[in-house]
């Protein structure tokens, strides 16, 4: 979720992080700096040199591959495998019903209360405050403070507490396991988690691990880059961070395929897979190059900065066009077979009547497109959810959580 952090703690938080991970990735294998804009290459293809040693390509549309390393060709992808292997991740506030529409999310304008909106109703899930929620086969799988205190803007994430699961039909809320959390992950299999303390504790530690659905039981995961909070995954493969690289991990069989490579002092960023490409950044300095590579065939071309640094989003298999946010009330529309991308303006925008109104986050169910509208700042004032009808271009806004909002604040429509 985009926030703007208070300067202070959050250089204090980040040099915490890179004396645990020991580079200077966050938990999804990202650069931890501040985007910015960089000169857009559209349009070129990257076909990895097969030049011998101590030669050079001369075309500026090549790239050398690092000595001895293979070329990527492409790997394949099942919808069997994908709903085998797919990790749905935690959010603070918000996650898509996937079988039957609608969204849950945490109504921050109101009550801080777990909600569900399907079709302009809502009803009331869970009357406790909950964060990390992420939803799979009828359940929502969150973290829960009894004290509701662990919250603190200024650090992300923040919010602490135990593994818990709410049953969607019948609103059973059961305490999975008590171990301290601070992000979530779901799979098939179980849940991954991830905890670290605060930047100004005494004794920094950090523990990750796996709850298995079958033995109830976890296993600690030592290595950040195994966990599935920090992975991408396509079909039965996960995204690794090595030395070199990233590489894609077979998840049957356990074998590594490297497919992006780090030359010299570069570094691979914000490392995303969406419909089938994987969009990432290199960054070397002050340089950030952004790039789109096909995992069925490995054909990479540059893409523009504003993309390759932004989660997308698909609306559903029937669209190509894929949505993310750009900062302010607008979305992005970006054209991956054109590479192409448009800042649109959200009609009948209700909740945008409101001061500093940011777009954060998007999910889809398939039908609509959610997001949770905040000033960018805290969570005290927060308008919340907004609910987006997507037809390609056109983007309107047909529901809105601000009636809670402007109830609690005694405001008028």
């Amino acid at each position: 979720m985009t926030k703007i952090f208070k300067i202070p703690l959050t250089i204090c938080f980040f040099l915490i992080f890179l004396l645990f991970t020991g580079c200077s990735k966050d938990s999804q294998g990202q650069d931890v700096k501040t985007p910015v804009q960089e000169e857009t290459v559209q349009g070129k293809d990257i076909q990895p040199s097969m030049a011998s040693e101590g030669e050079t390509a001369t075309s500026e549309n090549q790239e050398v591959l690092p000595e001895g390393k293979a070329v990527f060709t492409g790997v394949e992808w099942s919808r069997e495998d994908e709903e085998k292997y797919a990790v749905y991740k935690g959010s603070l506030d918000i996650c898509a019903n996937r079988d039957n529409g609608g969204v849950y999310y945490v109504n921050w304008g109101y009550d801080k209360y777990l909600y569900y909106w399907k079709d302009g109703k809502t009803k009331l899930v869970l009357d406790k405050w909950v964060s990390q929620i992420c939803y799979m086969d009828g359940m929502v799988y969150c973290i829960y403070d009894k004290t509701g205190k662990t919250y603190d803007y200024n650090v992300t994430p923040s919010y602490e507490g135990i593994i818990c699961s709410v049953n969607v039909k019948t609103g059973e809320f059961k305490e999975l396991v008590p171990v301290k959390a601070k992000e979530l992950a779901v799979c098939k299999d179980g849940i991954y988690y991830y905890w670290l303390t605060e930047p100004d504790a005494k004794e920094q530690k950090r523990e990750g691990g796996f709850y298995s659905f079958k033995s109830q039981k976890i296993n600690k995961i030592d290595n950040f880059h195994e966990n599935g909070i920090s992975q991408e995954r396509y079909g039965r493969y996960a995204t690794v961070y090595k030395y070199y690289g990233m590489c894609l991990k077979n998840l049957e069989d356990g074998s590594e395929q490297p497919f992006i490579y780090e030359n010299g002092n570069e570094e691979i960023a914000f490392v995303h897979i969406c419909a089938g490409r994987c969009y990432y950044r290199v960054v070397n300095g002050d340089s950030k190059k952004g790039y789109v590579m096909n995992l069925k065939n490995g054909e990479t071309h540059r893409i523009g900065s504003p993309i390759a640094s932004q989660r997308l989003v698909q609306l559903n298999e029937d669209t190509d066009v894929l949505y993310t946010i750009t900062g302010g009330g607008k979305i992005t529309v970006y054209d991956p077979v054109n590479d192409k991308h448009k800042d649109v303006d959200i009609k009948n925008a209700y909740s945008s009547t409101h001061h500093n109104y940011i777009i954060e986050e998007i999910f889809s169910d398939g039908r609509y497109l959610y997001a949770i509208a905040g000033d960018g700042y805290d969570r005290t004032d927060i308008p919340g959810l907004v609910v987006l009808e997507a037809g390609g271009e056109e983007i309107s806004e047909i529901w809105s959580s601000l009636e809670y909002y402007n109830t609690k604040n005694k405001k008028q429509k």
